[in-house]
């Protein structure tokens, strides 16, 4: 039989550049996300024994990821920085790269305001959450996975996904609430919105 490590390794390795990219979502930072990703491996190995051969791997390490994101990282109020942001300088790599692009392909500024800085109460909110409904709501409210990709992925039923997302955005709702008032959001009464 081979060892934990080599298992494993054999399991975590197709997962790499899907974690990575995931993890360059939640931080938009190439050494956060590296970071990330080392982290969330480190805590799968020290977890594998908890993990259900024949479920779906790439999930677990998924969640795994989500949860350090939210536990480890957005507690410490870690904001993405682009390399040169505190200098305020551009080399020619920056230049050479802008020039790749055109502007149809870009956001606006605030729309990558908005992406890169979550504001720090809907972090907080995220992160009061049970880990599985934040799987849950980050799979379909955010990413926009389907109901029935998200089941499969976490090896659960459809009802259960639909039950979790509910109860996410309920308890989301009740501690956002001050916050939309105070921006001006407007908010439902006691029914539902």
């Amino acid at each position: 039989m081979a060892s934990k490590r080599t298992r494993f390794e054999k399991l975590a390795m197709p997962v790499v550049d899907a974690l990575y990219r995931q993890a360059m979502k939640l931080t938009n930072n190439p050494d956060d996300a590296q970071d990330l990703v080392q982290d969330t491996f480190e805590r799968g190995f020290k977890a594998f024994d908890s993990f259900q051969e024949g479920t779906n791997f790439a999930a677990w390490m998924t969640t795994i990821e989500r949860n350090a994101y939210f536990n480890q990282y957005a507690k410490a109020k870690r904001r993405p920085q682009r390399a040169n942001d505190s200098t305020g300088e551009y080399d020619d790599w920056d230049i050479y790269s802008a020039s790749e692009h055109s502007s149809e392909e870009l956001k606006s500024a605030e729309q990558e305001y908005l992406d890169a800085y979550a504001p720090e109460e809907i972090m907080a909110a995220l992160a009061k959450l049970s880990p599985e409904r934040r799987q849950v709501f980050i799979d379909a409210a955010i990413d926009g996975k389907s109901y029935q990709q998200v089941a499969d992925e976490q090896g659960v039923k459809i009802g259960t996904v639909m039950s979790r997302l509910n109860r996410a955005r309920t308890q989301l709702k009740r501690e956002l609430a001050n916050y939309a008032k105070e921006r001006g959001y407007a908010t439902a009464g006691k029914g539902r919105a």
